[in-house]
């Protein structure tokens, strides 16, 4: 039997949380930053391919699929950054702190104390965002990985068939 583990009040200090969820950030940071590295290699290859001239009907074929992969991982990418802005501006609205996505951790004023009930509320949705980026950004990497692959199978059938 399983149980799920639940940390009742005063268990986690807020700053683990914190530092739990500021680690998990970085984490979907360089996640996203290697799917995009692999996006990059991918469209670089495939346009100085294409530009080269026109592969044969295999490798034609091919291409909707590589390009799928491709959209995936992107779109992986992209909903990982964009829930982690949506969730900080929903926080910072709901404790009064300024909205500005560029800096994710303003830190409050002296006359805005957060009861402590609060914000423990809301580092752990700041925790749970982080969780869903991660799983977001890790899928980017692996649909990334997978579009490297499949761009090395269409690039051997473009020299397969002549292309």
């Amino acid at each position: 039997m399983i149980t799920a583990f639940r940390p009742g009040p005063d268990r986690e200090r807020p700053e683990e949380l914190l530092g739990h969820a500021c680690a998990l950030v970085r984490l979907c940071g360089r996640d996203a930053a290697i799917a995009m590295v692999f996006l990059a290699l991918v469209l670089v290859g495939t346009v100085s391919r294409l530009a080269a001239g026109l592969p044969g009907a295999v490798a034609l074929a091919l291409l909707p699929v590589l390009a799928g992969a491709f959209a995936i991982s992107a779109g992986y990418a992209v909903r990982s950054r964009r829930t982690l802005v949506s969730v900080l501006g929903e926080v910072r609205g709901r404790t009064g702190a300024p909205v500005d996505p560029s800096a994710p951790w303003t830190p409050f004023g002296a006359a805005a104390a957060l009861d402590a009930r609060v914000r423990d509320t809301e580092l752990r949705r700041l925790l749970a965002a982080a969780h869903r980026c991660g799983e977001l950004s890790w899928q980017a990497v692996a649909w990334a990985a997978a579009t490297a692959v499949l761009f090395l199978f269409w690039w051997l059938a473009t020299a397969m068939t002549g292309g």
